[in-house]
């Protein structure tokens, strides 16, 4: 994308202090910005901070040049609807490659990701909303999806180099890759979109989609029609 505009700035900045969840306290003790000065900013009062000024803010919260820091690991939370995140995904530069995201099957309310985003890593511990659905990989759209054995909670994030090693090694060791396709984000959010009241989303079921996905396209491009895709689908199902 294009270099941001001084209206998204703050919007960006907002975004990842939350994310962060960081105060505006902190902010002030990490860059002398005020307070008051900073709220205004956020709230879209232009000249409020100088240029120098929110570029050491967005530096000190992870990003530099439009692109996130590649010399840290950025920890974020997000929960409900995961606004926050969309956000910066939305706003950032995207990267060429490689985009990884490194999943566990372990259970619980919060689950935590990892995620490779060109040379940035990133640990996100995210919860879902009452009605909320784990659509993740239709956010970051990643290159590579992997469920490593191990849960993800318990890796330290402290250091970039051990952080990218260990996960690594982890897939090398008895990681499960998930395909991804071109056709897996739209189309997961169009069935998704359809489900009834009485069908309960999972952590895992992002994964079982993203299968699906890729085994309908390998299907397609192998010359398969819909109507034959429909039929062995019925078939396997009721049969």
């Amino acid at each position: 994308m294009s270099a941001l505009s001084s209206e998204q700035l703050p919007i960006l900045a907002g975004a990842l202090l939350r994310l962060r969840g960081l105060t505006l306290a902190a902010v002030f003790d990490a860059t002398g910005i005020r307070a008051a000065n900073l709220s205004a900013w956020l709230k879209g009062r232009p000249q409020v901070i100088s240029a120098a000024r929110v570029t050491a803010l967005l530096y000190h919260l992870g990003v530099q040049g439009g692109q996130l820091r590649s010399d840290m690991v950025h920890t974020w939370s997000d929960q409900g609807e995961w606004a926050h995140l969309r956000t910066v995904f939305s706003l950032l530069q995207e990267p060429v490659a490689p985009r990884c995201l490194f999943l566990d099957e372990h259970p619980g309310l919060t689950h935590t990701r990892f995620l490779q985003w060109g040379e940035a890593w990133f640990r996100l511990s995210l919860t879902p909303g009452p009605t909320a659905q784990d659509d993740l990989a239709a956010i970051v759209r990643p290159d590579r999806m992997i469920v490593l054995p191990v849960a993800l909670e318990g890796i330290p994030a402290h250091e970039r180099e051990k952080v990218g090693s260990t996960l690594l090694s982890l897939a090398e060791q008895g990681g499960r890759e998930i395909p991804c396709g071109q056709l897996a984000h739209g189309f997961m959010q169009r069935v998704k979109a359809s489900t009834t009241d009485l069908f309960v989303p999972t952590s895992l079921d992002a994964i079982g989609w993203a299968m699906l996905e890729t085994t309908l396209r390998k299907a397609m491009l192998e010359g398969m029609s819909p109507a034959e895709l429909a039929l062995k689908i019925e078939m396997k199902v009721l049969g």
